[in-house]
């Protein structure tokens, strides 16, 4: 179920942010997203925004109650590893 999840997450995230997830260029040596990018394909898919937000939020709450939640520990002991710089840029710690 959650590979699944995720899946569909990946594919809404191509769809509604193509110029961040679906770029016709590669990242550079530091990967800095944009919404402002303009080298990226449109896809050919059309969703209904209700139907869109109404994923969303299922799919936030979904994963909150069976991953985030039941994992809690483990993954505040994994983010505790790493740091964000002034520029959004992760670092292991």
């Amino acid at each position: 179920e959650l590979i699944s999840a995720i899946s569909t997450m990946e594919s809404f995230q191509k769809i509604y942010r193509p110029e961040i997830y679906n770029t016709n260029s590669p990242a550079g040596l530091i990967y800095q997203p944009s919404l402002n990018y303009q080298d990226y394909s449109l896809t050919q898919i059309v969703y209904d925004r209700v139907e869109r937000s109404q994923l969303a939020v299922k799919q936030g709450k979904w994963t909150e109650e069976n991953f985030i939640k039941p994992y809690k520990d483990i993954l505040e002991k994994w983010a505790a590893n790493f740091t964000v710089d002034n520029a959004h840029q992760v670092h292991a710690a």
